[in-house]
C-alpha cells in the first residue's frame, strides 16, 4: 500500500508541473503589469509551488512514515489549498469584480492585503515544516517540549500578519463601496481584458450581447481591438430572444431540501411535505405559458449605444 500511494503521489506530479510550466510559458515574454490580480496570481504560483514540492517528499514511503501525521502534514496542506485555492480564487475575485458590480476594487488596500496574506503565510507554516521534522504531531491541545516554543511563537506572528491582511480586504471593501464612483467601471473593459466578457458593459447587458460574436481568434476580445472591430456601432439589430425570471427553481430546492432533511431524521410527514411541495411547482411551472419575451431593437440600440459612448469618452478605440 506505502508503495501504491508513494507511486501514485509522484505521479500526479507530473500533470501538477505541466500546469505551471502552462503558466509560467503563459507569463514568458508579456508585458506583466502588476495590479492585485497579477500579485494574487503569482503569490499563488508561489505557494503551490512550495506545496507540490513538499507533497512530492511526502510519496517517499520512507519520510512520510516519519512525517504522517505531523505538523508537516498540516504545513504541506495549507501550502496546496491555502496557496492553490485560496490565492486563486481571492485573484479572480479581484480580477471578475468590476464585471459584476460596475466599480474596480481599491488597488492600494489591495496590494496592502496581498503581501500582509503572503508574508504571513510563510511566516505561519514554514515554521511548522520544522515542527514536524522535530517530531511535533497535529490535534495536541498542549505542548512540554521546551524545543518546539520559538516555532509556535513565529508561527503564531505569521497569523498575526494574516489576520491584518483578512481585516484589509474588509478595508478594501468599505473603501472601494465608498468611492465606486471614482473607481466606476465605464468602459467594461478595466484590464485591457482578452476575452470576450470584457466586451460587455460592467455590470453586463441583461442579454449579454446584442450579436452573437464572431470568433476567429483564442483571444477574441483583443483580437477584435487589433482589428479595430471593437467598440463598432451597429447599424441594426434584432429583437432577442430572452426567457421571463422564475422562482420556481429557489422554491424547489427549498422543497427538496426539507425532503432530504425529513428523509435523514425519518420525520415522513415532513418529507411527503417536501416532496409534494417539489412536485407541485415543478408541474405548476411546466404548465406556465408566459415563459419569455423579445427585447427590442430600440432598446438594444439604446443600451449598446450608452456602452460605447461611455468607451469612446475613455479612449478606447
Amino acid at each position: 500500500m506505502n508503495a501504491f500511494f508513494g507511486v501514485m503521489t509522484m505521479v500526479i506530479a507530473v500533470p501538477t508541473g505541466l500546469k505551471l510550466f502552462n503558466w509560467l510559458f503563459t507569463i514568458y515574454r508579456g508585458r506583466l503589469r502588476l495590479t492585485t490580480p497579477v500579485l494574487w496570481t503569482l503569490g499563488f504560483m508561489v505557494t503551490f509551488t512550495v506545496g507540490g514540492m513538499t507533497g512530492v517528499l511526502l510519496a517517499i514511503p520512507g519520510a512520510d512514515y516519519v512525517l504522517h501525521n505531523s505538523l508537516f502534514l498540516i504545513a504541506h496542506f495549507h501550502n496546496t489549498i491555502i496557496g492553490g485555492a485560496v490565492f486563486g480564487y481571492l485573484a479572480g475575485f479581484t480580477y471578475w469584480f468590476p464585471k459584476a458590480m460596475g466599480y474596480r476594487l481599491d488597488e492600494r488596500w489591495g496590494k496592502v492585503s496581498f503581501w500582509c496574506w503572503l508574508v504571513g503565510f510563510f511566516v505561519a507554516f514554514m515554521p511548522l515544516y520544522v515542527l514536524g521534522f522535530l517530531g511535533m504531531t497535529r490535534r495536541l491541545n498542549h505542548t512540554d517540549n521546551p524545543d518546539w516554543n520559538i516555532w509556535l511563537y513565529i508561527a503564531f506572528v505569521g497569523a498575526v500578519i494574516i489576520m491584518f491582511g483578512v481585516i484589509s480586504q474588509v478595508i478594501q471593501l468599505i473603501v472601494s463601496y465608498k468611492n465606486r464612483e471614482r473607481l466606476k467601471d465605464t468602459t467594461g473593459d478595466p484590464w485591457n481584458g482578452h476575452t470576450l466578457e470584457w466586451s460587455t458593459a460592467s455590470p453586463p447587458q441583461y442579454y449579454n450581447f446584442a450579436k452573437t460574436p464572431v470568433v476567429s481568434d483564442i483571444d477574441a476580445w483583443t483580437d477584435a481591438k487589433e482589428k479595430g472591430l471593437a467598440y463598432q456601432a451597429q447599424t441594426s439589430y434584432a429583437p432577442i430572444h430572452m426567457p421571463k425570471n422564475t422562482s420556481a427553481g429557489v422554491f424547489m430546492s427549498a422543497a427538496l431540501t426539507t425532503f432530504c432533511f425529513a428523509m435523514i431524521w425519518h420525520i415522513w410527514w415532513l418529507a411527503i411535505f417536501g416532496l409534494l411541495g417539489a412536485v407541485t411547482v415543478f408541474i405548476k411551472r411546466c404548465y406556465t405559458s408566459d415563459v419569455d419575451y423579445y427585447v427590442l431593437n430600440d432598446e438594444i440600440s439604446q443600451i449598446e449605444s450608452t456602452h460605447l459612448n461611455h468607451a469612446t469618452a475613455e479612449g478606447r478605440p
